[in-house]
């Protein structure tokens, strides 16, 4: 749960580092991360019974999701490390950590629930 939370922290630095300063990646590196993960996903999806043109479409937005993430928490890695959490108050922190650390265990718990009853 705490990793969880520490992620969801991460990518909302990373959209802020993103505004601020822009790709905290080249670019040719985050689409081959989006072209591997489109890989994966759409075999993801043909293994899992999907027809041929909604697993192309089920691999694109899944690809474009995780893709998005991963590049956000890079930003956030990034913003934390050259000081950007210095201009965030701590109690803002802690408020922002507590409150991921109760999203996360509410969106765990519906997500083996599902897995669980489907």
């Amino acid at each position: 749960m705490v990793g969880m939370s520490l992620a969801m922290i991460a990518v909302a630095l990373g959209i802020i580092y993103l505004f601020e300063t822009g790709l905290p990646m080249p670019a040719p590196l985050i689409f081959l991360i989006f072209a591997v993960l489109f890989i994966l996903g759409t075999t993801f999806f043909e293994g899992r019974g999907a027809v041929h043109p909604w697993s192309l479409i089920g691999g694109a937005a899944s690809s474009i999701a995780v893709t998005f993430i991963v590049t956000s928490i890079t930003g956030g890695i990034l913003y934390a490390a050259t000081g950007g959490l210095s201009a965030i108050p701590v109690g803002t922190i802690l408020y922002s950590l507590s409150a991921c650390m109760i999203v996360s265990m509410v969106t765990l718990k519906f997500a083996s629930y599902k897995l669980q009853y489907t």
